[in-house]
């Protein structure tokens, strides 16, 4: 299955691509379709940013994200890596104390905020010293009412950057850059751009029973990281959503060796809670996964056992990541280094799946190559490993066994 974007370019005054905004799609028909506000941000939220890796754009891009109301006072904007994405808060959002509060929590964070589309008059002073980015829509407001508008705010408006956006000639490029507007955007410069992606499918069954769990008064960790080892999409996008917790709230960029048990911990209730909000009740899924998903979380079961019981004594949860993302890949048709580099993961992990080499990649290689029935490999390395046959078997009985009892997880 495939996620939906248009992206649409905006330029500097020198025409030079300086961000994209990006608008949701749920087709290759390139237009907006009927859906909410809400619906549509929280898929591109889930799908763009937990799913896919933000590496297909150029690093010093800015990417603008379009908030509803809800959505912003609901703290989703905190969800995204502040260090690429522009908060652009929609002309249907009310200036209310609770979203101004909202706003000012994101501006002391680090956030960018654009204001778009905006009634022009006062209504939205208080907020100005906190927006980066105003952007004006020159089909609704003339040339001579947004040069006024600007010479009116000049204290409040000393540090914003102005953007005009449908600019459709030449000449309204010239004229709007000569009022001050240093950011452009339209089908002069540049028509929004389809691009489909390959998409992260999460198993209905798991998604539903994690919702209730961390929902509960009192949720159960042990049992949410449970769920979570039982599906590659909700796993994957937890460490996504974990890296930009952390990097919002510590700035760090990059908290290396977080099993998955760690991550729950750290995160806590509430935004386990807020994670479930924005990835599962946008992504429930109907059917079965497919086989690669199966095959995967065989794979990281078997990792699992084998560094259990192994003389080594490996990390067994590293090992199941090491299996659980061993086709990500595949998956999503790029390459392993540029996927790796989008979640936080221990350098044994790094090693074996972006490497293929490293204390754990042998026990991937040996699921691999009992998948392929290569026997003579399956003994050798097996013995090397400290295994004979018939434990690399066990390991993959019981590795298959436990893959099958997930609810929606046997292969059509």
């Amino acid at each position: 299955m495939f996620s939906f974007v248009a992206r649409q370019a905006i330029f500097d005054e020198n025409m030079n691509t300086v961000g994209y905004e990006l608008l949701f799609r749920d087709s290759m028909t390139n237009r907006f379709p009927n859906v909410t506000p809400e619906y549509a941000t929280a898929q591109i939220i889930v799908e763009q940013f937990l799913g896919a890796p933000l590496g297909r754009l150029k690093e010093y891009s800015a990417i603008f994200v379009n908030f509803p109301y809800e959505l912003l006072v609901q703290g989703m904007a905190e969800t995204l890596p502040k260090d690429r994405v522009i908060v652009e808060i929609l002309e249907t959002a009310e200036p209310t104390p609770r979203l101004l509060k909202t706003v000012k929590k994101l501006h002391q964070q680090g956030f960018r905020i654009a204001l778009d589309d905006f009634e022009l008059g006062s209504l939205w002073d208080d907020f100005l010293p906190f927006v980066s980015i105003i952007k004006f829509d020159v089909r609704v407001n003339t040339a001579q009412e947004i040069e006024e508008y600007i010479k009116s705010k000049t204290a409040l408006l000393q540090n914003t950057v102005f953007l005009a956006e449908k600019v459709e000639t030449r000449e309204e490029y010239e004229r709007y850059k000569s009022i001050g507007c240093t950011l452009f955007q339209g089908h002069f410069f540049s028509k929004p751009v389809m691009h489909a992606n390959n998409k992260l499918i999460q198993n209905q069954s798991v998604t539903l029973r994690l919702m209730k769990e961390v929902n509960a008064d009192t949720p159960d960790f042990g049992k949410i990281e449970a769920l979570l080892k039982q599906d590659l999409a909700l796993s994957f996008k937890l460490m996504r959503y974990a890296q930009n917790i952390v990097f919002n709230a510590r700035g760090i960029k990059s908290m290396r060796s977080q099993s998955l048990k760690d991550i729950i911990f750290y995160l806590g209730t509430n935004e386990l809670r807020r994670f479930v909000l924005v990835a599962c009740l946008t992504s429930v899924n109907v059917g079965q996964t497919d086989e690669i998903y199966h095959r995967c979380l065989i794979k990281a079961k078997f990792c699992e056992l084998a560094a259990a019981r192994s003389v080594s004594r490996h990390s067994s949860d590293d090992a199941f990541i090491v299996g659980l993302f061993s086709q990500l890949a595949d998956i999503f048709e790029m390459p392993m280094a540029d996927l790796i580099s989008q979640i936080d993961v221990s350098a044994n992990v790094m090693m074996a799946l972006r490497d293929k080499r490293g204390p754990l990649y042998p026990l991937l290689q040996l699921a691999e190559l009992y998948e392929r029935h290569q026997w003579e490999e399956v003994s050798a390395l097996g013995h090397r490993l400290g295994f004979n046959r018939s434990v690399v078997a066990e390991m993959m009985t019981t590795a298959t066994g436990w893959a099958e009892e997930i609810p929606g997880s046997a292969v059509r």
